[in-house]
């Protein structure tokens, strides 16, 4: 059975397509057997694994939920403003990534997610990953999410390179590789 990892947001934008790439991206140079489920109807997942043309592990359709099952780990990217879809990636998950830019809007943003995640019944380990975090806002942020008993597990800052990714092969795994170091341990 594989392990999955769902990366949620209720908001469009902030970076759950880019994640998933990342996350998958950095598994595979662990030596895991990885692949990307794209549960989003605009396939972005999908698109840019088109547009990269050979990428080292396979990205599935919706529709081919059960081929990526077969996989040892799956990293699904979900829709945005879907609560539905979003409790269906929770509950089939081991762990789920809540992703949030890093800013005073997004935060606000932030609740409906965490909303839909614990209406989905998901019990298991899950925390956010700031995103696209300009100067001291990131450090901020995580402090006063943190504050509020939310776990957060890294900050990935606003670099150009993030920008210019898509349809790429994720190969500067830095900042996600700190990021998320106890989520894949």
């Amino acid at each position: 059975m594989a392990e999955v990892i769902s990366v949620l947001s209720r908001k469009g934008g902030v970076g759950k397509t880019l994640t998933a790439m990342y996350t998958v991206a950095l598994l595979k140079t662990q030596g895991r057997d990885v692949a990307v489920l794209d549960k989003d109807p605009e396939g972005s997942a999908g698109a840019w694994a088109r547009a990269a043309g050979n990428l080292p592990f396979p990205v599935y359709p919706e529709g081919k939920q059960a081929q990526a099952m077969k996989h040892a780990v799956v990293v699904v990217d979900t829709p945005p403003n879907d609560p539905k879809a979003l409790g269906d990636a929770a509950r089939m998950a081991a762990r789920v990534l809540v992703v949030a830019k890093c800013n005073a809007l997004e935060a606000d943003r932030l609740v409906p997610t965490l909303d839909a995640l614990a209406a989905s019944g998901f019990s298991g380990p899950w925390g956010i990953l700031l995103t696209q975090a300009r100067g001291g806002l990131g450090r901020e942020m995580k402090a006063a999410l943190e504050d509020e008993d939310l776990p957060v597990y890294g900050i990935i800052p606003h670099l150009i390179k993030f920008e210019r990714a898509f349809g790429t092969l994720p190969d500067d795994l830095t900042e996600y590789r700190e990021a998320l170091a106890e989520v894949l341990a």
